[in-house]
């Protein structure tokens, strides 16, 4: 059987066909980095989670009932996702110390680098003289809250973290832990 030489049609439609295929895979292998990379980051915003990890007692001046108590709380911030660096904008920390206590703390933003952690020292001052008993009790449950809008660069929300503890000012050890996550989307 003998075959028939290339024709100058037979190398055309053979180019044609390169041209269409290539730039074909290229738009495809673009997508689809594209839409991983944007997904990285949406994990990585939204794995984020608070962690208490020391909370300490230490007394002012006075006697009971007159007596005043300032509370250091030091939280980590994670990204669980350690996929992307995340960037806080001035996060904002509500403190609940049971009973009845609370207070809030605006603290310069930074970076969460990937697979690391940012601290943040919070510190709430208790009047006993005004909140009745809270310096009084033994161990307390500390309620962390953070609010800020975290972003990487294909992805940005705000975001609220929670974590709540039971601490015992005794030995400033946590009793037990719960966390709860949540976020909210603006946009």
């Amino acid at each position: 059987m003998m075959t028939q030489p290339q024709t100058g049609a037979n190398r055309f439609r053979l180019k044609k066909r390169v041209f269409l295929v290539i730039p074909l895979v290229i738009v495809t292998l673009v997508a689809v980095f594209a839409y991983i990379y944007y997904s990285m980051g949406v994990a990585s915003v939204t794995s984020i989670s608070l962690d208490q990890i020391q909370a300490v007692r230490i007394f002012g001046n006075g006697n009971y009932p007159n007596r005043n108590a300032t509370y250091f709380i030091e939280v980590q911030v994670w990204s669980k996702a350690e996929a992307l660096s995340v960037r806080l904008d001035n996060p904002v920390f509500e403190v609940n110390l049971s009973p009845l206590v609370e207070g809030n703390q605006t603290l310069p933003g930074g970076m969460i680098l990937a697979g690391s952690y940012l601290t943040y020292n919070l510190r709430l001052m208790v009047d006993e003289s005004r909140d009745i008993g809270t310096v009084s009790f033994p161990n307390a449950t500390v309620f962390v809250q953070m609010t800020t809008h975290a972003a990487t660069t294909p992805y940005s929300q705000t975001v609220t973290a929670r974590d709540s503890a039971l601490w015992d000012w005794n030995t400033a050890r946590r009793s037990s832990r719960t966390t709860d996550n949540a976020r909210k989307s603006s946009g």
